[in-house]
């Protein structure tokens, strides 16, 4: 790739999001991409199709690699993510290869993982086995624990809640969450955002990429999942309530944890989601809500 291109997507994404410094960051973002590629050694080809970082596939000898540069922020995202995936060394996830940190950008160099397809166009019966395979992979791995892994009760200030939200549902959640922190397994390094789309499909099997990372039990794991692919929810109570058991009864003894456990990790992360959700504009979040509702 002679000119490295920058996804009006990914524009507007770090626009929105940091203003006239995203807008800036974006500017300066091909001279930080081609000083990284020249770094690494790496023959870049088109960049994917991101909102949140610049992620492009390229050869570095004989290699297929992907860089992937995002902005450096206050919650060190991707310096956690590195942290992550070094941890876990392959583990269960995609290698990390390399990774720069500067003042206004982190940079990974990732293996690629080929044929690379996700989990997303699978049915439930054959997606949430996978799904586990990958959890127990992780949960099994990593037991270094990175600096910045997120705890469980950080992610969402559910005692606060949101003014779009019922207090009634949000403190509940923030009791069962109190509840289940006070009974946990011990910790291990889980992903914390494992879905369908952050589980690809390699020529060894499944792993898993953009990990958040999170110190916790492992049914955590089981959490996101439940919730995705997006629009998958039947808006009828008693036809979604089954839904989530059937889920429920193909994840966990994958993933090797206890439904129950996984039923309430659910419930309590259906409510976090809702309040991120408000929290970034997005109004109420009634799928969450209905899951929430459902598991309650």
């Amino acid at each position: 790739m002679s000119r490295v291109v920058v996804p009006r997507a990914l524009v507007a994404a770090m626009t929105s999001i940091h203003g006239a410094r995203g807008a800036g960051w974006c500017a300066r973002l091909p001279a930080v991409v081609t000083s990284r590629a020249r770094s690494w050694g790496v023959v870049l080809g088109e960049p994917f199709d991101a909102t949140y970082h610049w992620v492009a596939p390229g050869r570095r000898g004989s290699a297929e690699v992907v860089l992937k540069v995002g902005i450096a922020n206050d919650e060190g995202d991707l310096v956690r993510e590195a942290g992550v995936l070094a941890a876990w060394d392959g583990a269960g996830a995609v290698r990390l290869l390399e990774v720069s940190v500067s003042a206004d950008s982190v940079a990974l160099l990732l293996e690629r993982v080929r044929p690379g397809t996700d989990l997303t166009g699978l049915p439930d019966d054959e997606a949430f086995p996978l799904l586990g395979r990958v959890g127990r992979a992780l949960h099994s791995g990593g037991t270094a624990r990175p600096p910045l892994a997120v705890e469980p009760a950080a992610l969402a200030d559910l005692r606060t809640g949101h003014p779009l939200l019922p207090p009634s549902v949000t403190s509940a959640a923030a009791d069962r969450l109190d509840a289940l922190l006070a009974s946990a397994t011990a910790p291990v390094l889980c992903h914390g955002d494992l879905h369908h789309g952050n589980v690809l499909v390699g020529a060894d099997g499944p792993v898993a990429i953009d990990p958040r990372g999170v110190w916790a039990e492992p049914a955590l794991d089981v959490s996101v999942a439940m919730l995705n692919p997006l629009g998958t929810l039947p808006r009828d109570a008693a036809a979604l309530a089954a839904l989530l058991e059937r889920r429920l009864a193909l994840l966990c003894p994958a993933m090797r944890v206890d439904v129950d456990r996984g039923r309430a990790w659910t419930a309590v992360y259906a409510v976090v989601s809702a309040v991120w959700a408000a929290q970034d504009g997005l109004g109420i979040e009634e799928e969450s809500l209905a899951v929430a509702a459902v598991l309650g």
